[in-house]
């Protein structure tokens, strides 16, 4: 069940994560866009930058990928796969034997050829999506110490070669991925020696000249590469920082690097995001890391952070603060006093008494007691006895035989064919769990044993007072029977014997047998209500297995709530539940205002959760998850910015007489850009920090109109060394920075310098990196 709540977060999240405004022209590729990911190593990073990109860009399916692999790919939208001769079995070989099977097999080299021409041919056919189609961009990603980054000249060189025949101008860049965490030394040796290469492609001199082009006849021509840089730009992105440290989840940073990087360069200007802020320009980035005097080879590498708003968690505990509305509302609909809830069930003692009277003969019944024959008595030897004594010299056993037959039993065997069980069931299904009054917790409440409000409670009074009104009338009978007939108040007057014993015999049946059927109406009574009271415990049994669950569903969703706002950072993670507690009791007030008090228990919303309960507890789960996606999150508590939803959160807890505790403004957007820029440091850990061609631009995407940008802009400005720019993205649920830096050489890098010993150490021992030709 956890794993649907994490769906449901994740949804959430990726909604969230869209742009609110709707501007479509804000976050497009400007230009056609080619992805080129070369080896198996490099399949994490196309996958997590296929996902990101058709997530922010609005003509994603405009963008294009060629994945070359050995071993490993992808099918997805867009995704052109060419597949490279197969990993060679001996380790100290499989770098340049790579190349030698690519160039001794002439069918590799033609399934390349029209591979590329497939994309070449496909970017002409999505050319409407873009708004220019002069200017062709290309960034190529790699690992580092992937085996087939030595094939990366031949093709990338064929790339270009194709392609231009259909672009006026194709800028190419390179991004080497850099994986040092757990990386073991020949991983090391083999980056070393593919920057030893790429340290050579990026010389100003560097040519390439080679039979690459294949044509479907298979006629051969000639590809050439003049004295120039392979690549416009070569970028260097480790998983540690330039403190030496492993930032959390780093190479992820460096994917959203990748599509950063690339909307920085290619996205879509429109007249309204011309700002006073300056915009990315690769060509001043170009001449600032590397001055036409230097003839070194440079590099770039860059840093990403994200701010975001939480929205897993503020999923998951908006989901959690509605159920626990929901159980909320249904426990105050059972706050009933005793005798109200006695009143929903039917169990005042006058109305007991009417289902009881049914089970009885009519008291009339007892009339033909009088018929009975009786045994020669004189009426003076009666008048000497007790009544007890005058009834068993009268009738002996007869009398108590008699109502037995026609009383005791036809009701007893009418409290057998009585259905209180079967009644109970419908009352409480219809009258309380069927209504949107009560419900089920109401019905499970008032059916517990240990609560003085339920009806069970009630049952047990009724119970007692019955019992004391048996035993009450069993002590009356008891004396009745040992009164002296003597002492009735009979008719003294009569002649006849005959007549007097029958006044004697019919005081008997009105006095004596009068109290038994009184008797027996109290013990009907007494055993209607003990069918009532069983019949209640077992409502109450099935009722709270299923309350049972639904708290374990409450619990549930709070520890995976908790658990969620645990892994957001304190910065963002604060106050999350007490903020959209009271986000969710504010749109439930304004939604019952609206629909009714019991509005959530209509059929729009819950319905009857009963029925949702015996179909598993998945079900309500799901029923809360469709109210919280349906009708809650489209309140505008949920559409705020990043910065005002941070900053309402922010202070949820402050008292007013604390006021002076309340984080101001520019206090939350200091702490916001200082955050920023502190998880934005370099993605490559430089020897020499301060080297002489440093040099830095920074770039927020954010919303360049909010108040936040506008304090970002004014801070440092004036004593600022870098250049800062924003990418207009309206009103969107995050702040991303991307810092940018270029001008160092591979010496300067801790990964060269200390992974240096172990290339040279395996070249010692056997073991070949470069091509011989």
């Amino acid at each position: 069940m956890q794993r649907e709540l994490i769906a449901f977060a994740e949804q959430y999240d990726a909604e969230a994560d869209r742009v609110i405004d709707d501007h479509a022209g804000q976050i497009s590729m400007n230009n056609p866009l080619l992805f080129l990911f070369v080896g198996d190593q490099s399949l994490e990073a196309l996958q997590a930058v296929y996902d990101a990109n058709t997530r922010k860009w609005n003509n994603s399916r405009g963008v294009l990928y060629l994945h070359v692999y050995q071993e490993r790919t992808m099918e997805r939208d867009n995704v052109f796969s060419f597949r490279l001769p197969a990993a060679h079995s001996d380790r100290k070989k499989q770098r340049p034997e790579l190349r030698a099977a690519f160039y001794e097999d002439p069918e590799v080299l033609a399934g390349l050829n029209r591979s590329i021409r497939s994309v070449s041919h496909t970017i002409a056919e999505y050319g409407k999506l873009y708004s220019s189609f002069q200017w062709m961009n290309v960034a190529t990603v790699a690992r580092v110490d992937d085996p087939c980054s030595i094939m990366l000249p031949e093709i990338a060189i064929l790339l270009k070669t194709i392609l231009g025949e259909s672009f006026k101008l194709i800028q190419m860049d390179f991004y080497g991925l850099i994986r040092e965490r757990h990386a073991d030394e020949l991983s090391s040796a083999l980056g070393v020696s593919f920057l030893r290469e790429m340290d050579a492609f990026q010389d100003r001199a560097y040519s390439f000249k080679g039979p690459l082009r294949v044509t479907e006849d298979q006629v051969k021509l000639e590809v050439e590469h003049g004295a120039a840089p392979l690549f416009d730009l070569v970028y260097l992105l480790s998983d540690k920082n330039e403190e030496g440290m492993f930032p959390e989840a780093g190479m992820d940073a460096n994917y959203s690097i990748l599509c950063n990087m690339n909307l920085l360069k290619n996205r879509k200007i429109v007249e309204e995001d011309s700002r006073s802020q300056e915009s990315y320009n690769n060509q001043h980035f170009r001449q600032h890391i590397q001055p036409s005097s230097s003839r070194e080879t440079v590099y770039a590498t860059a840093g990403f952070s994200r701010m975001k708003r939480p929205s897993k968690a503020i999923a998951l505990t908006v989901a959690s603060h509605l159920l626990k509305q929901v159980i909320g509302r249904l426990e105050e609909q059972s706050r009933l006093d005793r005798r109200s809830v006695a009143g929903v069930f039917g169990f005042q003692l006058d109305k007991i008494d009417r289902r009881v009277e049914p089970l009885l003969p009519g008291r009339e019944s007892l009339e033909e007691m009088h018929g009975m024959l009786s045994e020669s008595i004189s009426s003076s030897e009666l008048r000497r006895l007790t009544l007890g004594q005058a009834e068993e010299r009268l009738f002996g056993e007869h009398a108590v035989a008699f109502f037995r037959k026609n009383m005791i039993e036809p009701a007893e065997k009418r409290l057998l064919q009585a259905e209180p069980e079967r009644e109970l069931q419908e009352l409480v299904k219809a009258r309380i769990i069927d209504n949107p009054a009560y419900g089920l917790y109401s019905a499970c409440l008032w059916t517990a044993e240990h609560d003085e409000r339920s009806a069970l409670h009630e049952l047990h009074l009724l119970r007692k007072d019955t019992v004391r009104q048996l035993a009450e009338a069993e002590v009356a009978y008891q004396a009745m029977m040992q009164e002296p007939v003597e002492a009735q108040a009979l008719s003294r007057f009569s002649l006849f014997e005959k007549t007097r014993i029958k006044q004697i015999s019919r005081h008997i049946f009105d006095k004596l047998y009068g109290m038994k059927y009184d008797m027996l109406f109290l013990e009907m009574r007494m055993k209607w209500l003990d069918r009532c009271k069983h019949a209640l415990e077992a409502i109450h049994s099935s009722l709270k297995g299923h309350v049972n669950a639904m708290k374990q569903l409450d619990k549930l969703l709070a520890d995976t709530a908790r658990q969620s706002v645990s892994e957001a950072s304190d910065y963002l993670g604060r106050n999350i539940p007490e903020y959209y507690g009271s986000v969710v009791k504010e749109i439930m007030s304004d939604l019952q205002s609206r629909h009714g008090d019991a509005f959530l228990f209509d059929d729009r919303y819950l319905g009857n959760v009963l029925h949702l309960l015996e179909q598993g507890a998945d079900k309500l789960r799901d029923a809360v998850l469709v109210i919280c996606k349906r009708d809650l999150f489209r309140y505008p508590q949920f559409g705020q910015s990043f910065e005002d939803e941070l900053l309402q959160r922010a202070n949820i807890g402050v008292n007013y007489e604390d006021r002076d505790k309340v984080l101001s403004k520019e206090e939350l957007y200091r702490d916001l850009y200082v955050t920023l820029e502190d998880n934005a440091g370099m993605h490559m850990h430089i020897f020499n920090y301060l080297h002489k061609h440093r040099y830095e631009e920074k770039y927020f995407f954010a919303d360049a109109d909010s108040e936040f940008m506008q304090f970002a802009f004014t801070r440092d400005k004036g004593s600022r060394s870098y250049k800062l720019g924003c990418i207009h993205v309206p009103r969107s649920a995050s702040i991303e920075k991307l810092n940018i830096m270029g001008g160092f050489q591979l010496d300067d890098m801790m990964y060269v310098i200390n992974g240096r010993k172990y290339y040279e150490s395996y070249q010692e021992n056997g073991f070949q990196f470069h091509a011989t030709t």
